[in-house]
């Protein structure tokens, strides 16, 4: 039979970020306790108090390392493969449509005619977002023609990094990356991810700083 100190563990180490709360000191202890009770009185296959469950958060911080939650995204991250940058993006999203599947593999003809042209588009379930670049806008214009058009946003551009094949398998590692750019300010317009590339749309104006950003967890 696990203790309640070995059960709050086990349910903290399952999330990075919560690991992360707690050694930066910015976890409600009770509201913690309160949420992860249930948790705990299903392993342990009995009630608890809540004050046995706040006590086990307590003497859990210390037993936590920020270097320790870091370590294993950092590593990760130095395999992490070339940062690829494009300029001169455009962001579109329009409402879903019965027509709109068709307009979208017309303009992927048109692109493959092109050299060098980026496009990504993601399927919502209400909305359909594309991004490319801006040279195809005209004839993005004239295929979209009745379409209805959500938001539209230019002068944008992408950072593409490829990621190691075992990226799935190692927990936070977004979080890590989308936590360190959010603390410097800088906006993200769209993330559209594969397998095993992940991509950044921002504001052409934010690019150096992102870069440099990214560049120096890759390197340091």
């Amino acid at each position: 039979m696990i203790t309640i100190a070995e059960a709050v563990e086990e349910i903290v180490r399952k999330s990075p970020f919560l690991e992360e709360a707690i050694v930066d000191g910015i976890v409600n202890y009770t509201g913690l306790a309160r949420q992860i009770m249930p948790e705990v009185e299903e392993k342990l296959m009995k009630d608890v108090q809540i004050g046995g469950v706040v006590m086990a958060i307590q003497r859990l911080r210390p037993k936590l390392s920020k270097l320790d939650i870091e370590h294993e995204v950092l590593d990760y991250l130095k395999k992490m493969g070339e940062i690829i940058v494009r300029s001169d993006l455009i962001d579109y999203t329009f409402k879903n449509s019965p027509t709109l599947l068709g307009k979208q593999q017309e303009l992927l003809k048109v692109i493959q005619g092109e050299k060098d042209v980026f496009q990504a588009s993601s399927k919502g379930v209400y909305e359909t977002n594309l991004v490319t670049s801006k040279k195809m806008l005209d004839q993005l214009n004239q295929i979209f023609t009745g379409e209805e058009i959500i938001s539209k946003k230019e002068n944008l551009a992408s950072l593409t990094m490829r990621l190691p094949q075992d990226n799935t398998s190692v927990p936070g590692i977004y979080y890590y990356l989308l936590k360190k750019i959010a603390w410097e300010g800088i906006n993200i317009v769209e993330v559209i991810s594969t397998t095993n590339e992940f991509t950044l749309i921002l504001d052409k104006n934010d690019v150096n700083r992102t870069f440099g950003l990214l560049h120096n967890l890759v390197n340091d």
